[in-house]
Order: structure tokens, then C-alpha cells, then sequence
């Protein structure tokens, strides 16, 4: 019994050496180690300052030498890998430092992130394949789903485009990808249509030509493709007629049409052209004494309908 407990007691001493020194040579390693974790950090964040340096100077150098030829998206993704790939060497060697071996944390990193990440990913090859593409530029203006709008900047997960009142939308990459867009100025010029309604007894040959002259006369529209203006609709209370014209792309053209809208009432109003409101007419019973003594009629004869037209207001 005696022997027992001695021989429990020595090996609850062994334990408590044991364990003692495990502890003390682990904080022995980690003093050892902490100077090359400080040298890690220092060559990490070394190379992120030199990233942004040579992400600079590379921009420098191709946007001089091209001459402003190249495309912007096209500059921007040299920048965008000159910096990421420095930033991934300096990351590599602050791991060998330490003695991390970098194949398999990228395997562990890879398998847990895999998941997590999978969106960001898919957006940042989205990013590559539209600055690489050239469906659409940085300053296009497009329609993605209900949104119009002008690009003002593709990043690496997001694009984003500002529309005509001046609210930012930022659209994931993917989506820009998946999405039906709309580009307005792939195509150098864009074909505007105005319509105008003008009165039954208007001569058509006049107000066509009338409408064609003043339309081609504003210096914003293009001689090529030619204006055209067509008669599509007798209305009910007009002629109904379309001006198709053309201007640059990049040109700003609800200011156009504006302009062109102005100066066409001007031409319409010297020329003796009438754009017409709505007319309805009431058919009123004259029978019924009531109602023609409401409206002011009671003097009017007593046989048939009694018809006045009247204003409507425009719809």
C-alpha cells in the first residue's frame, strides 16, 4: 500500500515536471519567434506601400506611352494586377518568414472560403471580364434593368452608375454580366423622335416641311442618318405627326430636344401652325328644362338636341 502511493506520488512529479517544461520551452519559442513575426508584419506592410508605388508608376508609364490611345478600363486592370500581384509576393515571403507553409494554408484557406467567398468572387472575375471586354466603357450611358444612367466608375466587385438626377447606383459585377444592358453610346449617334399634333385643316406638304427645316436647322443634329418626318396618326383632335433625327451619342439629348421643341412652337406660331387641344363635344338635351337653365340655355328652341362644344384640357 505504502509502495502504491509512492510510486502515484513519483509520477504525479514526472506529470507536473513534464509539464512545466512544455510550458516553459513554448514560451521560449515564442520570445524566439517574435522578432520574425515583426520582420512578417514589416515585409506585409513593405509591400502594400510598394504595390501603390509601382501601381503608379506603371500607370504613369503606359498612359505616357500610349498616348491616351489605350482604354481606360484597360490601364485600369494593369494597375489593378501589378498591384494585387506585389501585394500577393510580399504576402508569400512575410509566411516563409515565419516558417507558414503557404501551400497548405492556401489549401485550408481555399476549402473554408471556398463557400463564403463565393460571391465576391464570382464578382471580381466579373470585374476582369468587363474591363478585359469592350461591351461597355467607363462614361457610357446604359440601361441595366430599371436603372439609366452613366458609368462613372467599374471596380473590382461593383460598377457604378450615376443616373440623370445625380443618385449613385452600385451594381454587383455579376449582374452587370447577367443582366440585359442597354448601351446608348456603343453606337456613335442616337436617333431621337418628337412627336406634334397639328390641326385638321393645316396643310400636311407645309407642316412637314416646316417641321423638317427647323428640326435639321438645330447644330446638334446630324446630316447622316437623315431626318425624317412621317405622318403616323389621325388623331381625334389632330395630325399627328414624327420627327426621327440624330445626334452624337455622348451628346446630352433631353437638352436637344428641348431646344428643338422651343424653336419648332416658334417656327409653328410664325408660320400660322396651330397645335390643337383636345375638343369634346356635348350633346345636351333640350327637353330637359332643368339642364338647359343650368347652363345658361333656357332660351334656346325646344326642338332637337342641343350640341356645344367645349374645351377639354390636354391629357
Amino acid at each position: 500500500m505504502i509502495f502504491s502511493i509512492a510510486h502515484a506520488a513519483s509520477q504525479l512529479q514526472t506529470t507536473q515536471d513534464q509539464t512545466t517544461g512544455g510550458l516553459s520551452q513554448l514560451f521560449a519559442d515564442l520570445l524566439s519567434s517574435i522578432p520574425f513575426w515583426i520582420a512578417a508584419v514589416v515585409v506585409f506592410f513593405a509591400s502594400i506601400l510598394l504595390a501603390k508605388f509601382l501601381k503608379s508608376i506603371v500607370i504613369y508609364r503606359v498612359t505616357a506611352r500610349a498616348k491616351h490611345e489605350m482604354k481606360q478600363e484597360v490601364i485600369i486592370l494593369i494597375g489593378r494586377s501589378v498591384y494585387f500581384g506585389v501585394v500577393l509576393l510580399g504576402t508569400i515571403i512575410a509566411f516563409q518568414i515565419v516558417g507558414i507553409d503557404v501551400a497548405t494554408l492556401l489549401g485550408f484557406i481555399g476549402l473554408g472560403l471556398g463557400f463564403a467567398l463565393k460571391d465576391l468572387l464570382a464578382n471580381f472575375i466579373a470585374g476582369v471580364v468587363i474591363l478585359t471586354q469592350k461591351k461597355f466603357h467607363i462614361g457610357d450611358t446604359v440601361k441595366v434593368n430599371d436603372i439609366v444612367g452613366k458609368i462613372v466608375e467599374i471596380e473590382t466587385r461593383t460598377t457604378q452608375i450615376q443616373d440623370f438626377d445625380g443618385t449613385v447606383h452600385i451594381i454587383p459585377n455579376a449582374e452587370m454580366l447577367t443582366s440585359v444592358v442597354r448601351n446608348f453610346t456603343q453606337n456613335s449617334f442616337r436617333r431621337i423622335t418628337l412627336q406634334v399634333g397639328v390641326h385638321y385643316n393645316t396643310p400636311l406638304k407645309q407642316a412637314v416641311d416646316l417641321t423638317l427645316k427647323s428640326v435639321t436647322a438645330h447644330e446638334e443634329v446630324v446630316p447622316q442618318p437623315a431626318t425624317q418626318v412621317l405622318i403616323t396618326e389621325f388623331g381625334d383632335s389632330a395630325i399627328m405627326l414624327e420627327a426621327r433625327f440624330w445626334i452624337e451619342s455622348i451628346a446630352a439629348w433631353p437638352k436637344i430636344k428641348s431646344k428643338i421643341m422651343q424653336q419648332l412652337k416658334q417656327d409653328y406660331d410664325s408660320a400660322g401652325i396651330t397645335i390643337p387641344f383636345p375638343m369634346r363635344t356635348l350633346t345636351l338635351d333640350s327637353y330637359d328644362k332643368n339642364l338647359l337653365q343650368a347652363c345658361g340655355l333656357k332660351d334656346q328652341p325646344q326642338q332637337g338636341n342641343v350640341s356645344v362644344p367645349q374645351e377639354a384640357p390636354s391629357q
